[in-house]
């Protein structure tokens, strides 16, 4: 895995990102997000029988389509309710190729938009504040793999045993919950 530092400059990124456009409820929503960053999502439904056939052989759950400066963006997403959940990650992946401006074919990168991915869906400091195993899936709005990562994540993160950063702090002191209510137990 990469070192520590690049992943506290991911969650910077995206932690500075929500913070600029006022983005503080969750679970978060990936169409805000995307709509936020001018992204446009392009569900496989809406696809005609060709074109989805492409799609499907890129990814059966999503995948971006960019310029290479980024000034237009668009996402394809499998939206069959059986992949609800894989399809939010793999949506929150994509956008993490394009906030962290990662190049075209750039694997290399993968591994930091999935982590991008995770922190999205599941902050470490919103997770550790929330306090509790259970429920983390349903809580967040993701699948059990994905809260299982981000568990793991978070107790490495309180292993640390360090001060929240900055970034952490300002997700504990302003993020609600959706409906109502705030998350954080300042």
């Amino acid at each position: 895995m990469y070192a520590r530092e690049r992943r506290i400059e991911i969650e910077r990124v995206f932690v500075e990102f929500i913070e600029d456009f006022g983005i503080t409820e969750y679970p978060i929503s990936i169409r805000k997000v995307a709509a936020t960053a001018g992204i446009e999502l392009v569900p496989y439904s809406e696809l005609d029988a060709e074109t989805l056939t492409l799609a499907r052989s890129l990814s059966r759950d999503a995948f971006n389509l960019s310029t290479f400066d980024y000034s237009l963006c668009k996402i394809a997403y499998n939206d069959n309710p059986i992949y609800r959940k894989r399809s939010r990650f793999s949506c929150a992946h994509e956008i993490g190729h394009i906030l962290l401006e990662h190049g075209p074919n750039d694997y290399a990168r993968e591994r930091e938009a999935d982590y991008l991915a995770g922190y999205m869906l599941i902050p470490h400091p919103l997770l550790l504040e929330y306090n509790s195993r259970r429920g983390v899936a349903s809580k967040f709005d993701t699948s059990d793999d994905c809260a299982s990562f981000a568990i793991d994540q978070a107790l490495a993160r309180r292993a640390e045993g360090t001060p929240w950063r900055r970034h952490e702090r300002w997700l504990i002191d302003n993020v609600t919950w959706r409906g109502g209510g705030c998350l954080a137990i300042a």
